[in-house]
């Protein structure tokens, strides 16, 4: 795999919501990331159910910061199965434009990208000098082999910016 071009970095941060037995419901606060607070927050998503957590958790983050939100759906170069899955919306640009409208208050701007999902998220995060990625946890159980290369611990490993996990194991 190519190296992340996205060269902007803020001191990491790592928070997983609903890590910890004693957590039930994630809690949003005000994140200041160095001297300034956070205004651009990159959600990555398939449309998926189990996306729409972490796109709904990141719209709590960005109404509670005041930020902007950038909801992106990374596309694989050549994945017809993504054409017919039925796990995910039939219409992904019709999603797109229907999660804008779902968080009124808040400044939403939605991205198609092509490529690796990954490696799409950091780059867009850099691009953009988002203080946030925020992803969901799917992918990350299992064995060592399967989980070292999940999307989350990849943009864990090489994100430019602090990266929120969001537990998304009721939609799965």
């Amino acid at each position: 795999m190519p190296p992340f071009r996205a060269c902007w970095h803020h001191p990491r941060t790592v928070v997983s919501a609903g890590s910890f037995p004693q957590v039930t419901r994630p809690t949003v606060v005000m994140v200041i990331v160095g001297e300034r607070e956070m205004a651009t927050i990159v959600v990555g998503t398939d449309t998926s159910a189990a996306a729409d957590l972490a796109v709904d958790e990141a719209g709590r983050l960005a109404r509670a910061n005041g930020a902007e939100l950038v909801v992106l759906l990374v596309r694989p170069d050549g994945d017809l199965r993504a054409v017919v899955d039925p796990a995910k919306a039939a219409d992904p640009e019709r999603h797109l434009t229907q999660l804008m409208q779902r968080f009124p208050g808040v400044t939403v701007k939605t991205r198609i990208e092509h490529g690796d999902a990954a490696e799409r998220i950091c780059e867009v995060a850099g691009e953009l000098k988002a203080e946030t990625i925020v992803v969901g946890n799917r992918g990350t159980r299992g064995s060592w082999w399967k989980v070292k290369d999940s999307v989350p611990n990849l943009v864990l490993r090489h994100a430019p910016c602090s990266v929120y996990i969001v537990d998304t194991r009721r939609a799965q």
